[in-house]
């Protein structure tokens, strides 16, 4: 994961779906542009014209749109599984959507290498705005927590220095990826990009006999407790814990790289988002 100069609309959209694996021109207008129905001759010209020149977008030997691999140095393999060091992050928030103005309250990260938890970063946020009651009886996180913590202006630096270098992990990952997002992109106006991994989703494809793939329910299959369920170093910590679990499982364990480990999980043209329940 790293941080870069911000993207246009289109192109944050077209990078946000293509990290959920490759898509034909067809759902890639249709999901950038919002035009349901499009026209394979249409969409294909419109692809043309507003990604081909985009260095971090490729197209593969399938015509399909995909995201830009570095290049690789000769003999250079796939990504090792057990190369790849992953930031389990978790945030709290005043509500649902970044978009519509609700901000972080709090956020945790925990590096996952080699097996272990090695590395822990965690802060409250003042979000500049007032946190609704129901978010407070959830989190037990008020106004009162957070009106002298850090804004996420001032911890922006030190976490995209914290998470540059690693897969982002989340349970849900789609929720906590557009908060932390359009938090750094506010404050640092750049863009986060790179890998990301979702526990449920995961989840999903290792444990398909569970009936629920909430973060209770696994916790629970698992044996994990959580002091700190709601609270953004609590819940990272169990995902970290979960995750490390879900790769020992014998359909993840027979992954070796991360592009195994992606079709393991069975990425589509049009992704997979979690319930909004599951978290």
């Amino acid at each position: 994961m790293s941080a870069r100069a911000a993207e246009t609309a289109l192109t944050t959209r077209a990078l946000e779906l293509l990290a959920r694996g490759p898509a034909g021109s067809v759902p890639l207008i249709e999901y950038v542009c919002q035009m349901p129905g499009a026209p394979h001759v249409v969409a294909e010209q419109m692809a043309l014209a507003l990604f081909a020149e985009h260095p971090g977008i490729a197209r593969d030997a399938d015509g399909r749109w995909t995201l830009a691999r570095a290049p690789r140095a000769e003999g250079e393999r796939s990504k090792r599984l057990a190369d790849l060091t992953y930031a389990v992050i978790d945030v709290e928030t005043t509500g649902m959507h970044p978009g519509a103005g609700d901000r972080v309250t709090e956020v945790a990260v925990v590096i996952v290498r080699g097996g272990t938890l090695a590395e822990r970063f965690e802060s409250l946020v003042n979000p500049q705005r007032p946190i609704p009651p129901f978010i407070t009886s959830l989190t037990h996180i008020s106004w009162e927590m957070v009106k002298d913590a850090p804004t996420f202006a001032d911890l922006a630096p030190d976490l995209v220095r914290f998470l540059d270098g690693h897969v982002f992990v989340a349970h849900n990952a789609d929720f906590d990826w557009r908060f932390v997002r359009a938090e750094v992109q506010r404050a640092t106006g750049k863009r986060l990009s790179g890998p990301r991994l979702c526990t449920v989703r995961l989840a999903r494809r290792v444990l398909p006999h569970l009936p629920s793939r909430r973060l209770d329910a696994l916790m629970f299959h698992y044996g994990i407790d959580n002091d700190a369920r709601h609270r953004a170093m609590g819940d990272a910590n169990a995902t970290a814990r979960i995750l490390l679990r879900l790769l020992e499982e014998d359909a993840a364990r027979a992954c070796g790289s991360w592009e195994e480990l992606q079709g393991l999980i069975g990425t589509s043209a049009r992704g997979y988002r979690a319930r909004p329940w599951e978290r």
